[in-house]
């Protein structure tokens, strides 16, 4: 990718692209000094990463669907019709607090 550059891949090659940018830099980042971030409970942990595989596969079956019709959507569209929204959430659920009860994380 970075010998011919990200607009040469597929809409689904995109898709993993910016999937796999949004858990380098959202799910693995911790930060120790933090009171959000200093833990992260087995029920934070697997719900992040749910949250997160649910969004790529909703990409990816948008991109599918559309590819059957006239009018193809790009991830770039999916990324500035759900940047506000989606993307947005995925990010701020690093920042619960890890004293949060299991109950409240479902």
């Amino acid at each position: 990718m970075q010998l011919v550059g990200k607009d040469s891949l597929s809409e689904d090659q995109k898709a993993t692209l910016a999937v796999a940018q949004l858990i380098k830099d959202e799910f693995l980042q911790q930060n120790a000094f933090s009171d959000y971030d200093y833990n992260c409970p087995l029920e934070k942990t697997v719900g992040m990463m749910k949250c997160i595989v649910t969004y790529y596969e909703q990409c990816n079956k948008i991109l599918q669907e559309s590819q059957m019709s006239e009018k193809k959507i790009s991830m770039a569209l999916i990324e500035e019709s759900f940047n506000t929204t989606v993307i947005l959430k995925l990010k701020e659920m690093k920042f619960i607090d890890p004293k949060t009860s299991p109950v409240e994380l479902t």
